[in-house]
């Protein structure tokens, strides 16, 4: 098998909307009920939400190939030996695939959600390399 499997998501930008927001409220806010004590608010909010928009935010994700699992290969990444792995036990949650590693000498690590993707996707790959995806009730 020389299936290499990648799976990268982008970062959310969520927070520079929630500031865009806050700036076009506060000018809303200003223009009218006249409060022009506001305006210097709005000011800060706006470079804080440039300031942020220039901040590098690296993507998540896994990469798997015969031999590693990669977990944020997009940043700062680390490598676990698929012969080290016994199993994963997952399940989904709001920020995404909640994954432990269950290694052979039984002992656990749990992963960021956010570089796992759905179950489905993570069971056929893991299958594909001879692991087991289990349920986290089990």
């Amino acid at each position: 098998m020389n299936d290499i499997y990648e799976f990268r998501r982008a970062a959310g930008k969520g927070a520079i909307l929630l500031s865009f927001v806050s700036v076009v409220l506060l000018l809303m806010a200003v223009v009218i009920y006249a409060v022009s004590s506001l305006i210097w608010l709005a000011w800060v909010y706006v470079g804080l939400t440039i300031v942020w928009m220039l901040l590098p935010r690296p993507a998540l994700g896994i990469r798997v190939d015969e031999t590693d699992l990669t977990i944020s290969a997009w940043n700062k990444p680390r490598s676990i030996a698929l012969d080290d792995i016994a199993h994963l036990r997952a399940h989904e949650a709001r920020t995404g695939t909640e994954v432990t590693v269950v290694y052979k000498d039984q002992s656990e690590e749990a992963l960021f959600a956010g570089d796992f993707p759905d179950i489905d996707t993570l069971v056929a790959v893991m299958a594909a390399r001879g692991i087991a995806v289990r349920d986290d009730a089990l």
